[in-house]
Order: C-alpha cells, then sequence, then structure tokens
C-alpha cells in the first residue's frame, strides 16, 4: 500500500481526480462537504448517514493510504489543529477585517428562527434546575450566562471543566432539568462527557454550538448552531481565538426572554439587595 500520509493532505485526497468506486466516491464527497466534523463521527454514523455498510467506509480510508478509518481520522485531526492555530489579523486595516467579520456573525445570527430560540426560553422557564456548561474558550460564555440567568430564576448552577471529576455538584441533576453545553471547535472533552453524564440522567439538553455535528449533536432537545467569524481573504489558517460575542448576546437575549415568562420578581429583590450593601456606585 503506498503511503501518502506524509505528504498530502487528506483533504487534496478526496479530490475529485483520485481514483475511487462509486461508493468511495460517495464517501469522499460526503467527508469534504463536512471535513471538520470527521474527527468527532465514527465510520457506523458516517455509514448510516450514506446508507452504506461500515467496512465501505473502512476501505475507502484504506484506499487513501490509511491503515482504517481511525487513522484517518487522526490524520484529519492534526491538519485542522495546525489550521486552527491563532493566527493575526492581516497587517493592513485590522480593525476593519475584524469588524467585518464580527458584522457578518451578527447579520446570520439574527437569522435565527424565533420560535427556536422561544423554545428555549420556555425550557429554561419550566426547568426545576438550570446546569450551564463550558470550558477552555467557551468557559467565559458559560459563566455569563449563569450570571444573567440566576438573576432572573433560582437554580441555575455553573458547571466548569473540572465538574465531571465532582460529581457532588451536579448529584442532583435529573429529569426535570435542562443543560445548556456551550461547546465550539474544537471542541472539549471534559465537555462532551459532561453531556453524556447528565444527559443519561435523564436531563434535557440545549447545545451552543458552531457545527451541527458537535458532541452531543445527537442528544440535544433543542441545537443552537452560531455562526462563527471566517478567515480573511487569502490567509493560510482558518484559526482564531474563541469568538464570544454572538453567544453572549444569544445569552443576553434568552435572558429577556426569560423574564418575560417568570416576571421580574427576582430582579428586583437582587436590586433592593444591592441597594442596601452598598455593592455599586449607584
Amino acid at each position: 500500500m503506498t503511503d501518502t500520509r506524509e505528504r498530502t493532505s487528506p483533504l487534496a485526497l478526496l479530490r475529485p481526480e483520485t481514483r475511487l468506486t462509486a461508493t468511495e466516491r460517495r464517501i469522499a464527497d460526503h467527508l469534504a462537504l463536512n471535513w471538520a466534523e470527521v474527527p468527532l463521527a465514527s465510520a457506523a454514523e458516517i455509514a448510516q448517514d450514506l446508507g452504506v455498510n461500515p467496512s465501505s467506509v473502512t476501505r475507502f480510508a484504506q484506499t487513501l493510504g490509511y491503515r482504517g478509518y481511525p487513522d484517518l481520522q487522526r490524520a484529519v485531526r492534526l491538519e485542522l489543529r495546525a489550521r486552527h492555530a491563532p493566527a493575526p489579523l492581516p497587517a493592513e486595516s485590522q480593525a476593519a477585517a475584524h469588524w467585518a467579520r464580527e458584522m457578518a456573525v451578527f447579520t446570520a445570527l439574527a437569522a435565527l428562527p424565533e420560535d427556536r430560540l422561544d423554545r428555549v426560553a420556555d425550557r429554561l422557564a419550566a426547568a426545576q434546575r438550570v446546569w450551564v456548561t463550558g470550558a477552555r474558550g467557551s468557559a467565559p460564555a458559560a459563566a455569563y450566562a449563569a450570571h444573567l440567568w440566576r438573576g432572573v430564576r433560582p437554580g441555575v448552577h455553573l458547571l466548569g471543566a473540572d465538574a465531571g471529576a465532582d460529581p457532588e455538584r451536579w448529584l442532583d441533576a435529573g429529569p426535570g432539568d435542562v443543560l445548556v453545553a456551550f461547546t465550539v471547535r474544537r471542541y472539549a472533552q471534559g465537555t462532551a462527557r459532561l453531556v453524556q453524564t447528565l444527559t443519561a440522567r435523564g436531563v434535557a439538553l440545549v447545545l451552543v454550538t458552531d457545527g451541527p455535528a458537535a458532541p452531543g449533536a445527537r442528544q440535544a432537545a433543542e441545537l443552537l448552531v452560531l455562526p462563527a467569524p471566517g478567515p480573511a481573504q487569502g490567509e493560510a489558517t482558518e484559526g482564531r481565538f474563541v469568538p464570544l460575542a454572538a453567544p453572549a448576546s444569544l445569552t443576553a437575549l434568552l435572558a429577556a426572554k426569560l423574564v418575560g415568562r417568570v416576571g421580574t420578581a427576582r430582579l428586583e429583590a437582587a436590586e433592593r439587595e444591592l441597594g442596601e450593601h452598598d455593592v455599586l456606585t449607584y
């Protein structure tokens, strides 16, 4: 078997000129369209999506010069890691390039169906407890969400990246609860494990992410896929520091919708306490 892995990008091997059978071409086209999800999708899941036998996915990877599908996944994961290394903005007009991408994100964000947001707000209002989690770059988004929502309703709990190893923090989780998980590429393993643990206990999952194949997407009761800034034209990498403008804005919108469902009593009580303890300057 010719080993092309060291000198050829896995994505380049999927090009139309690569000689493949009809089934292998279907697999190649599917992977090319869902390239960033390859490290997350098993051979069985790909086979199910395409209506082929899992062994066809294995043979496809071997045709490309890999030992099997897991070997292809590792190569794709390495390539994606290289692409997501933080890169500086273009030297010319850094600010203009940055704000143009951010504005494009908000334009796309405004297209989210409001009935989907209303369903999430309904779940947040009706839940016995609301658990919020996010790790690494998504941790600030989770912390901001917990901060806003606990000001509107009781029973909002923030679970950090280490929560999986601290079960006493979520032992009470169960049916009637909601877990809101923030996760973006490259998807923290701790968040994925916590999602599996809590959904297995009957907790409904609201997943806020940047791709429909993120870990937990198949278990999500509600899936909110947020747009992310794309690369600047001519840049060799797609890497960016995790952008939080979209999830922060979404969180504030859901807080406002939550107020419309549960009222302002808790907000007003908190304001009175802040005033009595002279916490803020006004």
